[in-house]
């Protein structure tokens, strides 16, 4: 039996009034349906999904939009701006499998990092004869651990580990791009990975997906990211599909001069036992399409990007099976 995930940052998804806050507003009713109206042609089994505008905005277009068909799985993140994470799975695909889902968070963990300013605000306090004050920083978001287990087995079938990484902007001036925080918060996952791939022994597909706010691609890897192929199987799907780069960008970013350039900030890793089992034809980086049915290109102004559902595209990965 085939297994159709899809990966999506729906861009500040708040439909609940009771979501909207001093920083957000509501998501518009014409960009709401046409993301359902993807996530219907489509039909994913699995969906993870980022900036998502609390639990009730989530139960809300499951009710409203999508027929009540998917089980909700919403976690509260550290996010100082209401976006959080969270997953959609088919009833249909969880009765047929007979499946029951676990869920982890990891928002309380320390990353066993500090930013440098802290460090020395922390050695001045030692050198005067006090206690350090500053303490780990944590994941700016969540890491979302999610199992699926078949209720005849002890093992899982599969494991998701979504995650929305720090992003680039620094207000403070404390870290420039991000790049100490979300490098942080990259290594904290692969060890998590790796310990599970030890504990299950190789023998359950790990899969780690969602907005990594950078570029991950091994080709082009940023260095706070090299940490998701040191010592790991891991391989993202655009690498095993074979795609060339145009069709792996998964959001439109522009320079200082206005010019479009395509980044993926967007994967999904799978280790590469499993990768074989990857069905070529029914997976990629979609497109928006236009009323005629052909597909938009990337947007050439910001005002063009604002007007697509989403600034992220999905991501959609199906697998043959997992043995």
């Amino acid at each position: 039996m085939s297994i159709k995930f899809l990966t999506w940052n729906l861009e500040n998804f708040f439909i609940a009034p009771s979501s909207i806050g001093p920083f957000n507003s509501l998501k518009e009713t014409s960009k709401v349906e046409a993301i359902t109206k993807i996530i219907k042609e489509n039909s994913p089994d699995v969906m993870f999904l980022t900036e998502v505008g609390g639990e009730e905005s989530l139960e809300l277009f499951n009710q409203k939009y999508l027929d009540n068909d998917y089980i909700v799985s919403f976690m509260p993140t550290n996010s100082n701006r209401g976006i959080d994470l969270g997953y959609m799975i088919s009833k249909r695909f969880m009765k047929n499998r007979n499946l029951e889902l676990k869920q982890f968070s990891h928002k309380r963990e320390p990353l066993d990092f500090i930013y440098p300013h802290d460090i020395a605000k922390n050695k001045a306090l030692v050198l005067a004869g006090k206690k350090p004050t500053q303490k780990s920083e944590k994941l700016s978001r969540d890491l979302a651990e999610l199992y699926f287990i078949e209720k005849d087995h002890r093992s899982p079938l599969f494991i998701i580990l979504g995650v929305h990484l720090k992003s680039k902007l620094d207000k403070e001036g404390i870290d420039w791009h991000g790049s100490r925080r979300r490098g942080a918060e990259c290594k904290y996952v692969v060890n998590h990975y790796r310990e599970l791939k030890e504990r299950y022994d190789q023998k359950v597909p790990i899969f780690i997906t969602g907005d990594f706010n950078g570029e991950a691609h091994k080709l082009i890897c940023e260095p706070e990211l090299a940490e998701l192929y040191k010592e790991t199987d891991l391989i993202d799907f655009t690498d095993a599909l074979e795609l060339n780069r145009e069709d792996c960008y998964s959001f439109a970013g522009f320079d200082k001069n206005k010019k479009v350039f395509g980044l993926q900030l967007d994967y999904f890793f799978i280790p590469t036992k499993w990768s074989r089992f990857l069905n070529k034809e029914g997976s990629g980086v979609l497109r928006y399409k236009n009323p005629e049915g052909g597909v938009y290109p990337l947007p050439q102004t910001p005002g063009a990007r604002h007007a697509l559902p989403s600034d992220h595209y999905p991501l959609i990965v199906e697998f043959s099976s997992f043995s």
